[in-house]
């Protein structure tokens, strides 16, 4: 039987105000709960949700009725974000993620919560913006870019950040993404293994680290 959204926010709630250096925690509502801290900082909102997938369905009801919401935390740890979940999340001026994310945010003790963004996902934007052989590019999932280049195929990328990236993972990311040309390895310390080299081969996909990404982007 699920959880009810009560106890579930109030388990985040909880979770945040242990683990943190927020002041304090406050459930306001079934799905939201107000973060106070330290430092003078402004206190922020959170809507919580329990979804398999983030879409504008599931998302935009609750941020209609919770328009203070400054972070919108997903608490599955495989739960995926969609471009529609992504695109809500952004026009009501949120930021996103799982519970990790809500963490780094409040450790990073920005102002505006609404401005964080994960830092592989950051990372890996301002390289796509700096590139000069990208025109422009599209997150179609929290963990997917297609990356588009002047006189050239476009390129549907994956981001996986396992220090060891096994066969098992590039055929998930299949499964929960359908087909793509890349997967990019954003865990400086990661590797392929044997088996995820032969299977990405039996999908037409390359598996690269940065540089080799960097250098692909200007290749045909």
């Amino acid at each position: 039987m699920p959880r009810p959204p009560q106890d579930t926010t109030a388990w985040v709630a909880d979770r945040i105000a242990e683990t943190t250096d927020a002041s304090s925690t406050k459930v306001t509502s079934p799905f939201t709960f107000r973060v106070n801290r330290e430092d003078r900082l402004p206190s922020f909102e959170v809507l919580v949700l329990s979804a398999s997938r983030v879409t504008y369905e599931i998302l935009d009801p609750l941020l209609e009725d919770a328009r203070s919401v400054s972070f919108v935390v997903n608490v599955p740890k495989n739960g995926i974000w969609t471009e529609s979940g992504i695109a809500t999340a952004r026009n009501h001026d949120c930021a996103f993620g799982g519970i990790g994310e809500l963490m780094s945010a409040i450790h990073q003790k920005l102002e505006d919560v609404s401005l964080f963004i994960k830092k592989e996902n950051a990372f890996v934007e301002r390289g796509l913006d700096q590139h000069s052989n990208v025109s422009h590019f599209d997150q179609e999932y929290d963990r997917v870019y297609t990356v588009h280049r002047p006189g050239m195929k476009s390129l549907r990328v994956v981001l996986l950040n396992e220090y060891e990236l096994t066969a098992e993972h590039v055929r998930t990311a299949r499964t929960n993404y359908g087909p793509f040309d890349i997967v990019l390895m954003t865990n400086p310390n990661g590797t392929p293994t044997k088996d995820a080299l032969e299977t990405a081969k039996t999908m037409q996909v390359a598996i690269l680290a940065w540089r080799q990404f960097l250098g692909r982007l200007g290749s045909r």
